[in-house]
């Protein structure tokens, strides 16, 4: 027989399944929690990596992502209009100068050299003058024996005029004869005329001295102006003449720029406007000026309008001949709204239309806009913006309108 029917069948069988059933289900409940337990046991703990991983996630879907763009808010400025034009430096008239002898000769000695700051009247070169001496000391001479022939005139006239007088006298007395007395007054009227003759040589003789001292002047070259020596085109034993140049001297205290106005330029420009000149060799260096003078003409080209304009230039940073930037303020407003250039994007609609990325509560627009005066790195906003207002200053192109933004500064 079976234990089970054993229990079943013994009489005492219902006392004992009863007495028995709470064991039972304590056994059950151990069961299940040894079960529990190892199942944890074999799954292990969880490790710091996980429970990080698991916050991060919380973290990320609390946490919105923000696009970081550089901000800034519209300006107040003054802002003036320039017109650039391209410019070439010269000298003032009379003030760039070749040297050329006033006669021909033989250079004996040259006293300046190139880059060497010379005065007015200052000795350049000497030519060799002994011939112009030897023909002075004649024409020295010559007037010495004009000077003598008047004597001998003047002598010759009073003799005459004492014959005459003589004559006359025993003309009166009847004891001269009349053709002697007439004889005797055309002698004197001789002499005046041998007198007249020998001053005109003296006239001469000293004319042509003098002359040949003047040439003489000439063999002794010298600066017309104050400057510096430019060029050196002869040197000793060259010979010049008018026609050849000894040196270029060039003065700059004071230049001219001749300036290019583009003749479709709808710019009005009047004598004594102001001027800054620049150049590439001194970029950090600006030069004033004031406009001289405007062509009424334009070139053989019809394409531009010569603009001249005077400057100083006491420490000869411009040269001549050195290419220059012209920049003329034709218009200044003195309240614009300002905004950086780079702030500036087209509208893909109108690639003519210029935008600007407004920033407000965080978020960017697109706003229309229309420009006004254009430097370098600024413009001038004439419409679609007011002062204060925030704007992205760069890298905002493309970016749908709505997006939250975050301040890069």
């Amino acid at each position: 027989m079976s234990r089970f029917e054993f229990y079943r069948q013994s009489p005492h069988s219902k006392c004992s399944t009863e007495k028995n059933q709470p064991a039972s289900v304590v056994h059950l409940i151990l069961s299940i929690l040894i079960s529990v337990f190892a199942i944890s046991a074999c799954a292990g703990p969880k490790s710091e990596e996980e429970e990080g991983e698991k916050e991060n996630d919380k973290e990320k879907t609390k946490t919105k992502t923000l696009l970081r763009v550089p901000i800034s808010n519209v300006e107040v400025k003054m802002m003036s209009e320039q017109l650039t034009l391209p410019g070439v430096v010269f000298a003032l008239p009379d003030y760039s100068v070749k040297v050329s002898p006033g006669v021909s000769g033989k250079i004996v000695e040259v006293k300046v050299s190139p880059g060497q700051k010379i005065s007015k009247g200052q000795v350049i070169a000497l030519l060799d003058n002994r011939q112009l001496l030897e023909q002075l000391r004649q024409a020295k001479a010559k007037v010495l024996v004009a000077r003598a022939g008047v004597e001998q005139a003047k002598t010759n006239l009073i003799l005459a005029q004492s014959t005459a007088a003589r004559t006359q006298s025993l003309v009166d007395q009847d004891v001269g004869a009349i053709k002697d007395l007439i004889a005797a007054k055309s002698q004197i009227e001789t002499a005046k005329a041998q007198l007249v003759g020998a001053e005109a040589q003296v006239d001469d003789a000293i004319g042509a001295e003098g002359a040949l001292r003047t040439t003489l002047t000439y063999t002794v070259v010298k600066s017309p102006i104050s400057g510096i020596i430019a060029q050196r085109y002869l040197n000793v034993s060259d010979t010049a003449d008018g026609t050849t140049p000894i040196v270029q001297i060039v003065n700059l205290d004071h230049v001219i720029i001749d300036a290019a106005l583009p003749s479709s330029e709808p710019v009005h420009l009047t004598p004594g406007q102001k001027a800054t000149i620049t150049t590439k060799a001194l970029p950090d260096q600006h030069i004033n000026g004031t406009i001289n003078s405007i062509n009424p003409v334009t070139d053989n080209q019809g394409t531009t309008i010569g603009v001249r304009i005077i400057c100083s230039n006491p420490d000869h940073a411009l040269k001549e001949g050195m290419p220059v930037v012209v920049s003329i303020v034709t218009s200044v407003h003195p309240r614009a709204l300002v905004v950086p250039l780079s702030a500036l994007v087209a509208d893909p609609q109108s690639p003519t239309q210029q935008m600007i990325y407004v920033c407000a509560d965080g978020k960017i627009v697109r706003q229309k806009i229309s420009t006004g005066i254009q430097t370098d790195s600024a413009t001038e906003v004439l419409s679609g913006l007011h002062a204060g207002q925030q704007i992205v200053t760069s890298g905002a192109y493309g970016i749908p309108d709505g997006t939250e933004v975050e301040s890069s500064k």
